[in-house]
């Protein structure tokens, strides 16, 4: 009797102290090492925060989140095996991508086969939720992006010419492909197009071309360790219009980079610093920039956001079960996301959310306008 007694308290503990450490298991991958590490940190570090921040309120349905971090280099060919790692071994009930649109296409596709939801944080190629219905996406989707840049341009300078200077990635050319659409519905001139590789840092024949070509602006899609060196030699070579940039340019390692000459860029799908909504927003900047030792990034912010999302997504689930996640996440509506309000998502998810144009002004992201047009916007089916 006293040893069943014994026997039962001891089961008892043991059951309470492993419902105690019991965690809800997150996959993140993103570049931590290589060209695109800078962008990996910052990633890592948003949404460590967010997994902090949620942990210290108590979790979610009484249990710790816990993020299982994996460095895919920005290559699809570790993407890959860090997805089936996440799903076979680590046990993930739901993953996010930290990463650029090349890893993230590759991984849906895995989270799709093994039903396991999945957000892209920033990744805007169109493929990433092709896939199926088991990937969303955390920013607008590369189109519609292009598509708000070329609006604002005729909104702000009229029909004018444009010359575009494009990565030629998948970033790059998805964005590209919605502006010059919607550029020609809105009477801009495309005088030239010109592209550039994820590595090159010296852009002299370019800025020579664009010189003769004498556009009035110039709209330039890239990342902002190839924005910086761009931007400065744009500038260096007397080209004085004006510049307007995709939302990888936010950071203020391109301010670094390209000093002065980054004064009066343009970014379309920037984040002005200066917002005080939502409320998370001001206290996010802080905590980043005191782990980080730098502002934070829009990448970082995006990061942060996907982790809260899913976070709540497992919250109005009421469970860990990765299909009720997933019906969660569809029906998702009016989240807070620190980059702008998440509408909705549309039946692949492909989020609706504004625009948020902002300047480089004294050194600092400033905002200037928010694009909010469905009929531009609206993700497509």
């Amino acid at each position: 009797m006293k040893k069943g007694l014994i026997a039962a308290t001891l089961a008892a503990a043991v059951l309470l102290a492993g419902s105690a450490s019991a965690q809800i298991k997150i996959g993140f991958h993103a570049p931590q090492s290589g060209p695109a590490a800078a962008d990996g940190k910052s990633s890592t570090i948003g949404a460590e925060i967010a997994r902090d921040w949620i942990n210290e309120k108590g979790g979610v349905l009484g249990q710790k989140i816990e993020l299982v971090i994996y460095d895919d280099q920005n290559k699809p060919d570790q993407s890959v095996p860090i997805a089936n790692k996440l799903i076979g071994q680590d046990k993930v009930v739901a993953a996010i991508s930290g990463s650029y649109s090349g890893p993230t296409r590759a991984a849906a596709a895995v989270f799709q086969q093994a039903r396991i939801p999945y957000i892209s944080a920033y990744g805007v190629h169109p493929d990433i939720t092709k896939e199926g219905n088991w990937a969303f996406r955390g920013v607008q989707l590369g189109q519609p992006q292009g598509k708000g840049a070329a609006k604002f341009i005729a909104d702000k300078f009229g029909k004018v010419k444009v010359a575009m200077l494009t990565m030629n990635n998948d970033f790059g050319q998805s964005i590209a492909e919605g502006f010059k659409e919607e550029a020609q519905k809105l009477g801009l001139t495309l005088v030239k197009e010109y592209t550039f590789g994820l590595g090159e840092r010296q852009f002299g024949p370019i800025v020579a071309s664009v010189k003769n070509d004498n556009p009035d602006v110039i709209y330039a899609i890239g990342y902002y360790f190839v924005g910086g060196p761009l931007v400065a030699q744009v500038r260096a070579g007397g080209l004085k219009q004006p510049i307007v940039a995709a939302q990888a340019f936010d950071s203020m390692k391109l301010i670094e980079i390209a000093k002065d000459a980054a004064e009066g860029i343009y970014i379309v799908g920037g984040m002005d610093r200066g917002r005080k909504d939502p409320a998370d927003f001001q206290p996010y900047l802080a905590e980043f920039k005191k782990r980080a030792g730098y502002d934070a990034e829009a990448v970082s912010a995006n990061c942060y956001s996907a982790v809260m999302l899913m976070a709540d997504a497992i919250k109005r689930a009421g469970s860990t079960d990765p299909a009720k996640i997933r019906d969660a996440l569809a029906a998702t509506k009016d989240f807070a996301m620190l980059t702008g309000p998440l509408g909705y998502f549309n039946s692949v998810g492909e989020l609706y959310s504004p625009l948020e144009v902002t300047q480089v002004k004294g050194g600092q992201f400033v905002g200037v306008t928010v694009i909010d047009d469905q009929a531009i916007l609206a993700p497509p089916k």
